[in-house]
């Protein structure tokens, strides 16, 4: 089976947390490393393509706590993060668990519009919408629909 999709067939944006310390920064180099020991493997055609560097990661954005976003895998690579769905979904995931920064909550707000900029149509939801997981710790339905404000204070 290919590793690549037509990105016509995308139709859910799914928003996940990386269930790490709240406040404490990683990076997509951490979660490669721990999707490595979980077996997670990318198509070789995908490595090393622009800043798509990570052999491992399933996801295909990482927000780190200072906002910055970081690539995982291509939106026409399969991702790995949603049993079920991967083959339609594209998988964001922000650094913490239940507290973001500000930081974070923009640049959560800005994918989120550039990403309904490009497919208008893709259903946004959240990892526990779908699976027996409290990810991405807050609740992606009334977040988006009120507004994509911050649903919690954060962290400093």
């Amino acid at each position: 089976m290919s590793k690549y999709r037509n990105t016509e067939l995308i139709d859910e944006l799914i928003i996940h947390c990386a269930a790490t310390p709240n406040g404490k920064n990683f990076t997509i180099a951490d979660i490669d490393d721990w999707h490595k020991e979980r077996g997670f493997q990318r198509s070789a055609a995908f490595v090393g393509v622009s800043d798509y560097t990570y052999k491992h990661v399933g996801y295909h954005i990482v927000i780190d706590l200072y906002g910055n976003i970081q690539n995982g895998r291509k939106f026409d690579e399969t991702g790995a993060h949603a049993r079920g769905h991967n083959s339609r979904a594209i998988g964001i995931c922000l650094i913490g668990t239940d507290k973001f920064t500000i930081e974070q909550w923009d640049t959560l707000k800005y994918f989120v519009e550039s990403v309904l900029n490009r497919f208008p149509d893709i259903k946004i939801i959240g990892h526990n919408e779908i699976s027996n997981k409290i990810c991405p710790g807050f609740n992606v339905q009334k977040w988006f629909m009120g507004g994509m404000k911050p649903a919690y204070n954060g962290v400093a």
